[in-house]
């Protein structure tokens, strides 16, 4: 693993970044931009980042995954993502956004949407016509935020909401096909499952809140993310215990009671169930990745 971190594991909180407090920024910066904040050691954003690499060379940890960057690629890394990057000689730009700028629910369900796919942080690799493209675009958005000062100009927004849906047409997790009564009641599912993993386990819980019956609610999933809703349960579930368990000096203890586990015993077998590590050997393999 070609990441390194001037930090000891597990001795200090995660740091997390946001846009200076203004949810309606927007921020195009070239990728080597002195960041405000130490790059070099995880961290999270409250924000979206996609990142248009022209020279490759970099890469990136994505939750847990490497992610090499190539010539004429891009990448998005989604709000409260682990993330960690070595730049190493690439070249590119970075866009740095919240959804709270984007008007279209359509949009938001589909990027929500990239947090429940494996390897969703690559828009697409190594195709210089793509790139060419997205750099259009962002020239042009570029322009107008240059003219508008404040960039919460209504045309900078349409500008974005039209940069967005482009990456994610180019996305191998296109979902253009999706009708919006259907892309509508995944973006409700994501956000309910966002607010209530911890303490609702079962997928009553969102047939009830949502007002569909079972059948529906696992049809429409399983059709855009391949995946039943209870494993979507499992998987956030799973993916919040393996920050907690790398990154929060907290006994296991409290992160069964934290995700909402009636005991260390369950919360345990519920980790061996899916990853087969106990939740200390997972620990240490995750950490591993890391190094």
């Amino acid at each position: 693993m070609s990441h390194s971190s001037s930090h000891t594991m597990k001795k200090e909180l995660l740091p997390v970044h946001s846009l200076d407090k203004d949810l309606m920024q927007i921020n195009i910066l070239p990728l080597d931009h002195t960041n405000p904040y130490d790059f070099k050691r995880e961290h999270r954003h409250t924000y979206f980042e996609i990142m248009l690499i022209e020279k490759g060379g970099c890469n990136q940890l994505i939750d847990f995954k490497n992610y090499d960057g190539h010539d004429f690629s891009c990448y998005i890394i989604c709000p409260q993502q682990i993330h960690l990057m070595n730049r190493n000689s690439s070249s590119g730009t970075v866009i740095q956004f919240t959804d709270e700028r984007i008007n279209s629910s359509e949009l938001r369900a589909a990027l929500r949407q990239l947090n429940f796919h494996e390897n969703s942080a690559i828009v697409f690799e190594k195709r210089r016509d793509l790139f060419d493209e997205l750099q259009l675009l962002l020239n042009i958005l570029s322009s107008k935020i240059a003219k508008y000062a404040a960039a919460k100009n209504s045309v900078v927004t349409q500008l974005l909401q039209a940069f967005i849906a482009v990456v994610l047409e180019h996305s191998c997790l296109n979902t253009n096909s999706t009708k919006s009564v259907e892309k509508n009641a995944l973006f409700e599912f994501y956000q309910l499952l966002e607010v209530n993993y911890m303490n609702s386990k079962g997928v009553q819980f969102y047939v009830e809140k949502l007002g569909v019956t079972e059948k529906k609610l696992s049809t429409t999933i399983k059709k855009h993310t391949g995946l039943s809703p209870l494993q979507l349960i499992h998987n956030r579930i799973l993916l919040e215990a393996k920050r907690l368990l790398v990154f929060e000096e907290t006994s296991h203890k409290e992160i069964s009671y934290q995700l909402g586990f009636d005991s260390p015993a369950s919360f345990s077998a519920f980790i061996k169930s899916k990853t087969g590590f106990s939740p200390s050997e997972l620990t240490k393999h995750l950490a591993e990745i890391h190094k």
